[in-house]
């Protein structure tokens, strides 16, 4: 099972060449079987802000500089959970909202 050591992203490099991750995709369905495979964006404005802005669209919540990328880490884990469960891709959205919903308001 895939856990935050297995899924180490150096976020401020991306940032820094320009790129975002925006979603994890579970079970492309090709050679690669079960692998999980980022998929990353180009961001050419506001760079520094940009997973500031989605967890705020995605969840609503306005998190703390220092806890966004650990959140945004947290929420492509619980993506790659649910999926296994139902056997299938689900929306970044919804992992991030029941991730909101059901693990970090219980913290």
């Amino acid at each position: 099972m895939l856990n935050n050591v297995e899924l180490q992203i150096n976020f401020e490099n991306l940032l820094k060449l320009g790129y975002a991750v925006i979603d994890i995709r579970y079970k492309n369905y090709d050679l690669c079987g079960d692998a999980q495979k980022l998929v990353i964006a180009r961001v050419d404005t506001d760079r520094d802000e940009f997973y500031q802005d989605m967890l705020k669209l995605y969840t609503g919540i306005e998190f703390k500089p220092s806890e966004l990328f650990e959140v945004w880490t947290e929420i492509l884990l619980h993506k790659v959970r649910m999926s296994r469960v139902l056997n299938r891709d689900i929306a970044i959205k919804v992992a991030a909202l029941d991730f909101i919903e059901t693990i970090y308001i219980s913290k």
